[in-house]
């Protein structure tokens, strides 16, 4: 069902992103560039410290690499995926990343909430098992940091 999405227009590997001096790729979400994936890229043109990159196996709009690594098999994977322009996933991915937004969003609105129940409650133990709540929430917050979630 998911792969009904796909165009087979070859897009996702026709341009790359990549940072090759910080070790990163914008591919299906922010990641660590491995060199496994490092070598199937093929350099096309830079801006700053980002590298566009086309995959060497592509081959008119398909793959032919017999090992593709998860990344791409799993591709896209994350809501926060660097898709192309007219992506059959397009739809699918702003569904994804929305329903992220709103989980983001409720999660502030529990630390309000919590924040505000902390003043109150005379209690420390409640304060602290609170805290705890508070903590986890921002930690899940803080790891979506790189794709707005501080803003959302």
């Amino acid at each position: 069902m998911y792969e009904d999405f796909c165009k087979k227009c070859g897009s996702c590997c026709k341009r790359i992103k990549v940072d090759f001096e910080g070790k990163t790729l914008y591919f299906d979400g922010i990641q660590i560039l491995t060199p496994d994936f490092a070598s199937m890229l093929t350099p096309l043109d830079s801006e700053g410290e980002i590298t566009y990159c086309r995959c060497k196996f592509l081959e008119g709009n398909l793959c032919t690499n017999s090992n593709k690594p998860d990344i791409c098999m799993n591709y896209p994977s994350s809501p926060f995926a660097f898709i192309p322009e007219d992506c059959g996933f397009s739809g699918e991915i702003f569904l994804k990343k929305e329903a992220e937004m709103r989980k983001i969003r409720k999660l502030k609105e529990e630390i309000i909430n919590y924040e505000a129940m902390i003043k109150v409650s005379p209690n420390k133990g409640e304060q602290n098992r609170l805290q705890k709540i508070i903590n986890s929430h921002k930690a899940r917050i803080e790891r979506l940091k790189n794709y707005g979630a501080l803003d959302w």
